[in-house]
């Protein structure tokens, strides 16, 4: 009787870790987003559903139908279609998702010192999340590539300017600009949006105040105008 191994192939198939078919394959995982382009094609952006940057790709021929100096314009073309496609998917998916069920209903008495307390509390909350807000959205961010090549001006998440340097851009190599590009409007848009303006004002008082207003019914028992 034989023991053992009895080919090299055994070695081989023993060894190998195991394969999870489940598993993201790096194409799967860059092919997820949504897809913008310029009106020639010499230009595709991805973005995320949020509207993130998260790829710049370049046709190999782009430098065809884009003179080098025009490369920023038509880069900024094509993020505008995409974040134009990811804001309008968004649509139809916050209809599709299901009402969170709500919470239980507070059904104690409030004074008229109560309302008043949590009236000021409501409004010096909303006064400090309008500073935070104004002091980022007044002011443009402005940035430029750690390679110095790129540079651009956004205000809240939204690209107003990229520049590209022409000659750079016709001598490099197309992964080059690609990397470059990508790398800085990724972090133009991410410094230019407040970390908390997209989930808008929220505090303790807001959410009891939001609480009252969506059951006038309860609000008027809880203050003794409804028996």
């Amino acid at each position: 009787m034989s023991h053992g191994r009895r080919n090299p192939q055994d070695w081989e198939f023993d060894d190998a870790a195991p394969w999870n078919s489940e598993e993201k394959t790096p194409d799967a995982e860059d092919a997820a987003g949504i897809l913008g382009q310029d009106s020639a094609g010499a230009v595709t952006v991805r973005v995320t559903d949020s509207g993130t940057v998260t790829s710049v790709a370049l046709a190999d021929d782009w430098k065809q139908s884009v003179p080098p100096r025009e490369l920023g314009t038509t880069v900024l073309a094509a993020m505008t279609a995409a974040t134009l496609q990811a804001m309008a998917a968004t649509v139809p998916a916050a209809e599709a998702s299901p009402a969170s069920p709500p919470p239980p209903t507070d059904t104690s008495p409030l004074s008229r010192q109560d309302v008043l307390r949590l009236l000021d509390a409501v409004s010096a909350d909303l006064a400090d999340f309008t500073r935070r807000i104004s002091a980022t959205s007044i002011q443009p961010v402005s940035i430029e590539s750690a390679g110095g090549h790129v540079s651009g001006t956004a205000r809240r998440g939204r690209v107003l300017e990229l520049s590209v340097d022409p000659d750079w851009a016709g001598a490099a190599r197309r992964s080059e600009i690609e990397a470059e590009l990508t790398a800085l409007l990724g972090s133009l848009v991410d410094r230019s949006v407040p970390a908390d303006a997209s989930g808008g004002p929220r505090s303790r008082a807001i959410d009891e105040l939001q609480s009252l207003a969506a059951d006038p019914q309860v609000l008027l028992r809880r203050v003794g105008l409804l028996r």
